[in-house]
């Protein structure tokens, strides 16, 4: 009897060492790592991957709309014409001399999309009323004269589940550190929450 519950415990060792061993795959290789602070984020000031970090969010819907187009899409200001510059400055006089970032509707509602899996009506449009609005254009317009790119550095990352990974990573310009959770899909990753680790 004793030399059964010996087997017994040795064979639950054995399991436990396994699935332990197992865990050791789902954790990213110094490789992984680097193609995520390389060619993932980073880059270029152009990356909107690193501006999917400029908020925290603990769902999709409550991300920042304000902070994630805060330079517009891909880095670039959209072509303004003179009538929208005009528009603009009886909203604000400061659009004749500074940059004005200008995202249309439908950019928004693709990018969202690609990005987050969802469209500006399912989000919570936390942010958006910060923007200015011609419905004319159906665009949004913000007037700036700086930008809230942040350079990051993923530290590390796990596997949670077959397509659920947990990157954690620091700031240029902030303190602490925070973890994003992304979800694989055919097409890349989608980004579902990002919030500072406490």
């Amino acid at each position: 009897m004793k030399r059964i519950a010996f087997l017994f415990t040795v064979f639950i060792g054995c399991v436990v060492m396994i699935s332990g061993c197992g865990k050791t795959s789902d954790i990213l290789s110094e490789d992984e790592i680097k193609m995520f602070n390389s060619d993932f984020f980073n880059g270029g000031t152009y990356n909107m991957n690193n501006m999917m970090l400029s908020s925290e969010y603990d769902q999709a819907e409550n991300i920042d709309l304000f902070q994630l187009f805060y330079n517009g899409i891909d880095g670039i200001t959209d072509q303004v014409s003179e009538e929208e510059k005009a528009l603009l400055q009886e909203l604000n006089s400061e659009a004749s001399y500074l940059d004005i970032a200008k995202v249309t509707k439908d950019e928004m509602n693709a990018f969202l999309e690609e990005k987050l899996g969802i469209r500006l009506d399912e989000t919570q449009k936390n942010g958006l009323e910060k923007f200015y609005y011609l419905d004319q254009y159906d665009s949004f317009y913000l007037v700036v004269g700086d930008t809230n790119f942040d350079w990051c550095t993923v530290t590390s990352g796990i596997w949670k589940s077959d397509n659920e990974l947990i990157l954690e990573y620091t700031k240029e310009y902030g303190d602490g550190q925070w973890h994003v959770v992304l979800k694989k899909t055919d097409n890349g990753y989608l980004f579902v929450s990002n919030e500072k680790t406490e």
